[in-house]
């Protein structure tokens, strides 16, 4: 397994190490970059104890790497070191908090934690940096769901089925799964949500927004 392990690494690092040549950066990304692929090689080998070194070792050359610090928090998730998870992608989202993976894991962490709630925030944030990505929503909404909050999962899943008619890729099941979620969260929040209007027609945006069946 080593050996093998070794080989894949070699064999990566070689790879990468020709993406200046190519064009594709230099300096700092590119050094981050040839660490990183190394980690993912002994990642894929089953050696998670150097991979993690190497993700390391790519934040230090590089500690704009939201990759680098996002594959580092799976590592942790996947170990139970839920602290170290935090720590990893709560410092990549100081650095790069555009990063959706970042936002993706930290949320994961919390709520593996029991800190539902600050999970909750934690892809608010996201939704809002990325209000056209339909992953985002949909995270937001599944949480949203599982938490009992049926006005945020409905508002957040008509989000997705909006901006497929708006023409963004979202994929077919996930899509149909936001449709299914939306007739019946519509029916639920009529007789439970008190925002709700006797008539959508005359409410507020916000309250047609998170409580009212689309049209």
């Amino acid at each position: 397994m080593a050996r093998l392990a070794l080989g894949i690494a070699l064999s990566t690092w070689l790879t990468a190490t020709a993406v200046p040549a190519l064009g594709q950066g230099s300096g700092r990304d590119a050094r981050s970059a040839r660490l990183r692929a190394m980690g993912q090689a002994f990642l894929a080998a089953g050696d998670p104890g150097s991979a993690s070194g190497y993700f390391r070792d790519a934040i230090r050359v590089n500690p704009d790497d939201g990759e680098a610090y996002a594959a580092l928090g799976r590592i942790y998730l996947d170990r139970g070191a839920i602290p170290d998870a935090l720590e990893a992608f709560s410092a990549g989202l100081r650095r790069r908090p555009d990063h959706a993976p970042l936002w993706r894991g930290l949320a994961t962490a919390l709520e593996r934690r029991g800190a539902l709630s600050e999970a909750a925030e934690a892809l608010r944030a996201w939704a809002d940096r990325a209000p056209s990505d339909p992953a985002a929503h949909l995270a937001r909404a599944d949480l949203a769901r599982r938490r009992g909050a049926w006005s945020e999962a409905l508002s957040a899943y008509r989000r997705v089925v909006d901006l497929a008619a708006a023409g963004v890729d979202v994929e077919d099941v996930a899509l149909e799964d936001a449709r299914r979620y939306v007739r019946a969260l519509a029916v639920l929040t009529r007789g439970v949500d008190p925002v709700r209007s006797a008539s959508c027609e005359d409410g507020s945006p916000v309250r047609h927004a998170l409580a009212c069946e689309p049209p």
